[in-house]
């Protein structure tokens, strides 16, 4: 799993405003770990449903840090969890995104 950020698309977005960038990347490590704690709490409950939308709540942060593994991953969890909330595999593939995510953390702060 590449867990490294490309920037690429926030800098074209924020024609390189740094003072933006750094407060988007602020934001993820504020926000994300409750959003990862929220999805935690789902699994433990078996609210696939939850999972699917936490999932998808964090789709969008992920594109923007160019994070497109883990987008993708967060994509196959809220697909499937709309498809099938049985699905196996959906607390799995969310363990693992919960997983991967506390790998990033430290790539978030390096970048500020």
């Amino acid at each position: 799993m590449n867990l490294a950020l490309d920037l690429t698309y926030l800098n074209t977005i924020s024609e390189g405003d740094k003072e933006f960038i750094n407060d988007i990347l602020n934001t993820f490590l504020e926000e994300m770990p409750k959003d990862m704690e929220q999805m935690s709490s789902a699994i433990e409950k078996n609210d696939n449903v939850l999972v699917g939308k936490m999932a998808h709540k964090v789709k969008a942060t992920l594109h923007l840090l160019g994070l497109e593994e883990l987008k993708s991953l967060a994509l196959k969890i809220e697909q499937t969890a709309k498809e099938n909330q049985e699905h196996p595999e959906i607390q799995h593939w969310a363990k693992d995104l919960i997983a991967y995510m506390d790998k990033v953390y430290p790539n978030i702060q390096a970048a500020l």
